[in-house]
């Protein structure tokens, strides 16, 4: 019991002050998970590679992007207290993990089905191997995010809001396409 006690309040227990004559008390906590959340979102909005058009992509700039988000997510996942939001942050971890899984099986790829073309269409067959599994991560951790803006009732906007889903009623309507790929309507 006392474990379950101590892993609900972990991270968010900041002091705790008595005063015995003057019978006063204070308990500071620190952000809730709302917070958590809505932090976690807006740094997330700050990862280009998760909403940037795919024609300014280079793999590189991608790699690192990721390198970076993966190291967050772990961080995070660490001091989240709720289940729910933990297991949205695992979900865009394990979305990470394979995007990195994926972009290295191209490289294998593509060097053993292709050894004579030069290193510059070698890294162009790669690189298209790369796009396509970048938008598979990028659906995985917009369905993540979605899944967060509704648990925690956090509206998603932004840059973000290109990588979600779109609301049912939006998609029974017929919603716009995005300008952000398609041009102004």
């Amino acid at each position: 019991m006392f474990k379950r006690w101590r892993w609900r309040w972990r991270g968010r227990l900041q002091t705790i002050s008595f005063s015995f004559f003057g019978q006063s008390a204070s308990v500071d906590f620190s952000q809730s998970e709302r917070d958590r959340a809505r932090s976690v979102l807006l740094r997330l909005e700050d990862h280009r590679v998760l909403h940037a058009p795919y024609d300014v992509e280079e793999e590189n700039g991608s790699w690192g992007s990721i390198e970076a988000l993966r190291a967050y997510l772990n961080e995070q996942i660490e001091q989240c207290e709720s289940e729910e939001l933990r297991d949205q942050l695992r979900a865009m971890r394990a979305a990470v993990r394979q995007w990195l899984t994926d972009v290295e099986s191209a490289r294998k790829f593509t060097e053993s089905n292709h050894p004579d073309a030069s290193p510059t269409d070698r890294d162009r067959i790669q690189w298209t191997w790369g796009l396509q599994a970048l938008g598979v991560l990028r659906g995985r951790v917009g369905v993540a995010i979605a899944e967060i803006g509704r648990t925690f009732d956090i509206p998603i906007d932004g840059d973000l809001v290109h990588i979600t889903p779109p609301d049912v009623e939006d998609s029974e309507r017929g919603s716009r396409l995005s300008p952000l790929y398609f041009g102004n309507e």
